[in-house]
């Protein structure tokens, strides 16, 4: 069978290696994910919460190993890692102290009929995470789908074997039934028998547009309901008139976050002609100013990449988009240390005939354009596959926000980074999204919405 690597993208050592199972071990576990849920579903809503605010508070205690996980396999900031474990913690709390009342059963009348409505689990749900938030990506899914009422079995990145046993351990940990979550090492290989089986009734996947191709072609083959969060090549607005002082320090800040390894990352910073010089200049020496180096020391500024893979795309992606027209501002090569590190880089005099415009670059890599009219700025933001998230920066809120009412993305951020909360609903359009998670949308995402009919 082969084998999950776990290896440190800043010092190249393997932290740990683990054994796959075998497809008789992986039909096993589905079952005993089954039998689990035939009583996991009835379990009372306050029992529930307790449980999920104990899992919160058992990944609050042990959130600098948690975060020490992240940062040794893959790469992020030790830093941000703390941060980031810290809003997964409030995350749990959020759909804990919230789903009671998604779904309390309602009645009404219509039609001289009387209606009882209500929500019903479906069942086990196969997700499928990514590495770059290895555990929030992955419990902002399984949270609500298990809150829900149903049982969840995940494959996590082949790159986090590690990260993905401790959330399996935190759930015992917290006191759950056994096989309410189930960790499977199993590679992509067996994403079809899994999808195939009959107790699995639903798949949620944050990833690629490749694996959605192939994730979603299975899900529609075996009438399997999905969520299906991808990619992004996120706009990001400067309107004519702002600060650009304001406008350099989101821009950097949008850009290598997660050293530029997240989907809702601006990618595409739009700036009028009157400010493109003055952009570039200062937006350079913003990046020149930044500290790589190890991950866990506090005053690094940008990680290494996840893996080699990650900086031979970087090479060839740049290589590509230079060919098609970009200018290279700065960087454009990896970095001659120990870790997989690439340059931040800034590609000017981007155009539609440049692969970046419609390419999501999943690192350091900035591609800047500029605009004449508001109108232009609009429709070259508009005008890629994607449809995430955009960002509009302009020192008139209310004005940025009509500006925002005509970008395509479930998420526009004003003066302020892209991110994500409990508390919103996270998705997009086009090539971004299929679905929904957090907010309401997360917790009935698996769910039957069931109404009881008799007549009044």
């Amino acid at each position: 069978m082969p084998k999950l690597i776990s290896k440190n993208p800043y010092t190249l050592e393997v932290n740990a290696t683990y054994e796959t199972i075998s497809e008789q071990e992986l039909i096993e576990k589905i079952e005993l994910a089954h039998t689990a849920y035939l009583s996991w579903r009835d379990v009372p809503s306050l029992e529930k919460k307790r449980l999920f605010l104990t899992l919160a508070d058992a990944l609050e205690r042990d959130i600098d190993n948690c975060a020490r996980l992240e940062t040794i396999e893959m790469g992020m900031l030790y830093k941000n890692a703390k941060a980031w474990l810290q809003k997964t913690a409030n995350l749990i709390r959020w759909f804990a102290n919230n789903f009671e009342s998604v779904f309390t059963p309602r009645t009404y009348e219509t039609e001289w009929l009387q209606v009882l409505e209500m929500y019903d689990p479906i069942g086990v749900i196969y997700g499928i995470a990514p590495w770059n938030f290895p555990f929030n990506q992955l419990l902002r899914a399984a949270v609500p789908n298990i809150l829900a009422g149903n049982t969840q079995v995940y494959k996590h990145a082949s790159n986090v074997p590690m990260v993905a046993e401790r959330i399996e351990r935190l759930f015992h940990e917290a006191g759950f039934p056994k096989w309410v979550y189930t960790n499977l090492f199993v590679p992509s290989s067996m994403s079809e028998a899994i999808i195939a089986h009959p107790y699995i009734r639903g798949v949620n996947l944050t990833g690629s547009e490749t694996a959605w191709s192939a994730v979603g072609a299975l899900a529609g083959k075996y009438l399997k309901r999905s969520v299906l969060e991808l990619g992004g090549n996120d706009a990001f607005v400067v309107l004519p008139g702002t600060d650009i002082e304001k406008v350099v320090t989101l821009a950097v800040a949008g850009r290598t976050r997660n050293g530029g390894q997240a989907c809702n990352a601006s990618k595409r910073f739009l700036v009028p002609d009157v400010m493109y010089e003055e952009f570039l200049e200062k937006y350079k020496n913003a990046f020149e100013s930044l500290v790589l180096w190890d991950p866990m020391d506090e005053k690094t500024d940008l990680q290494p990449l996840v893996n080699e893979k990650s900086l031979d795309d970087m090479d060839a992606q740049v290589a590509r988009a230079i060919a098609t027209g970009a200018r290279l501002i700065k960087g454009g090569k990896r970095i001659e240390w120990s870790g997989y590190f690439y340059a931040p880089t800034i590609l000017a005099d981007v155009t539609p005939a440049v692969s970046s415009y419609n390419e999501e670059i999943f690192g350091p890599v900035a591609s800047v354009m500029s605009y004449s009219t508001i109108d232009e700025a609009v429709t070259l933001a508009n005008g890629t596959d994607f449809g995430l998230s955009a960002v509009v920066v302009w020192d008139d809120i209310s004005l940025a926000q009509e500006i925002g009412k005509k970008l395509d993305g479930g998420m526009i951020f004003i003066n302020m980074t892209a991110g994500s909360r409990a508390s919103l609903p996270f998705g997009g359009t086009k090539k971004s999204w299929y679905g929904k998670e957090n907010w309401v949308d997360g917790l009935l995402a698996f769910t039957n919405k069931k109404v009881i009919v008799s007549e009044s």
